[in-house]
């Protein structure tokens, strides 16, 4: 029977049944009404108590609806076609439908922002309360999911305030020192609103990798001009300079003005010349270096091996400037894919920093470490020396840039070329007053 129905019957029967009482009760028989009167209040109250189980169930769906629990099914006949309940179960099935697709988006969307090496966080542009921050944010900053960003306020100011402060739209370029290690970043912001709150949604970027490249590549084309214009223009003086020498000599024997001041004057000018435009083109030879492709021979090497061999080399000059090389390891089976030549020069320009930085430092050490962090293998070259300044940070890969009296300047820009050839990663940790650590990453073998 349809509950419409159902309801117009139940409600005429109590009307006529009503109705009957009052017929007996005009007609004095008192006990045709009396029993009349109580199947009254049967089906009244058997009405009222269906009402009120019906207005319970629907209180029920919307508590439901209300806090998204659509797990509850109602019981329907099969006949029973345009029965509440069914409509019940209808709407409950469609939220659940519409709330599985939401979660799936959902899912969906933070898996995508997970994959992404960008780092993103949204935060509540009032309460400031973190909505939203993706493993890549949490690794770039080296810090844990944070229910609000104040957290960052004595721990990365630099970082709160561009959080909070930075303008909308459009891309900047940051530094925010993250531990020792100084990162270069492009940033954007947006906002959106829902749910009558408004939310600053922030991207990092991490371009010093880019950066590196891009003036790597730049610093490469310029110097292969350099060296190119150089070794064309002072070729010819260096030949003519030493054929006019040899005129000078024969010339010398053949002339009576051979004893003359100005002859030798002359002679002594041209060898200058000679000397210096052959020093030039070794200058220029020794540069052309960092403009070449190195082309790395590839084998399995292990690193306490390797550092144990440089620390046998390195060890008694060292020693004779008083100066500690000891080695340490993690992992003394550590093995990486290298050329074992370069990865030696590259070990070796570090130590050769290092001894630099050391000097007239009390107790100078150098620590050298292996091993493997985070499944990848490493090589550490430490001191207790002086640091290193900030402005030194910013240019000690430029190549021709030195700190040193008489350094040449390229020993980090060669080293990090290295570096990268072999897919590597280079990480500079200094304090100023405490000393620095070159940590190099390579691809296991």
């Amino acid at each position: 029977m349809k509950s419409k129905t159902y309801f117009i019957l139940l409600f005429f029967i109590t009307l006529t049944v009503a109705g009957v009482f009052v017929f007996f009760l005009t007609k004095s028989e008192y006990k045709l009404a009396c029993i009349a009167f109580i199947v009254t209040l049967f089906l009244v109250r058997y009405t009222l108590k269906l009402i009120f189980k019906i207005f319970n169930e629907i209180d029920d769906f919307v508590e439901a609806v209300k806090y998204r629990d659509f797990s509850k099914r109602y019981y329907v006949a099969e006949n029973q076609r345009n029965n509440l309940y069914k409509y019940f179960n209808s709407i409950s099935e469609t939220f659940l439908v519409m709330s599985r697709e939401k979660e799936a988006q959902q899912q969906y969307l933070k898996r995508i922002l997970e994959l992404v090496n960008t780092g993103i966080i949204s935060y509540d542009a009032d309460t400031f309360d973190t909505l939203l921050m993706n493993d890549s944010f949490r690794n770039m900053f080296q810090i844990p999911y944070i229910k609000n960003i104040n957290w960052l306020k004595r721990r990365y100011p630099k970082l709160y305030e561009e959080l909070t402060e930075i303008q909308l739209g459009g891309n900047r370029i940051i530094a925010i020192n993250v531990g020792a290690q100084t990162i270069k970043m492009l940033s954007n912001a947006s906002t959106f609103q829902t749910g009558g709150k408004t939310y600053r949604l922030i991207a990092f970027h991490n371009i010093g990798a880019t950066l590196e490249e891009v003036e790597s590549g730049a610093w490469k084309s310029l110097l292969n001009v350099m060296t190119h214009e150089i070794m064309n223009s002072i070729a010819p003086v260096a030949s003519l300079a030493d054929s006019l020498k040899k005129r000078m000599e024969t010339m010398k024997k053949e002339t009576e003005l051979a004893n003359s001041p100005d002859f030798e004057d002359m002679e002594s000018a041209m060898e200058t010349i000679r000397r210096r435009s052959e020093g030039l083109l070794r200058f220029a030879d020794t540069y052309r270096n960092l403009s070449r492709n190195i082309v790395p021979e590839i084998q399995s090497v292990n690193l306490y091996e390797l550092l144990s061999s440089i620390c046998c080399l390195m060890r008694p000059s060292l020693e004779q400037k008083g100066i500690l090389l000891e080695i340490k390891t993690d992992n003394a089976s550590a093995v990486a894919g290298i050329d074992r030549n370069l990865i030696e020069q590259v070990i070796i320009n570090f130590i050769t920093n290092a001894t630099h930085a050391l000097k007239d430092k009390n107790n100078p050490r150098i620590t050298l470490y292996s091993g493997t962090t985070d499944e990848k293998p490493y090589f550490t070259v430490a001191d207790n020396g002086c640091g290193i300044s900030p402005e030194v940070q910013e240019k000690m890969f430029v190549p021709f840039f030195t700190s040193k009296k008489n350094g040449t300047g390229i020993g980090l820009s060669i080293s990090r070329e290295i570096v990268k050839i072999h897919n590597g990663s280079l990480q500079v940790q200094t304090k100023v007053g405490e000393g620095s650590a070159f940590t190099v990453l390579l691809p296991s073998r």
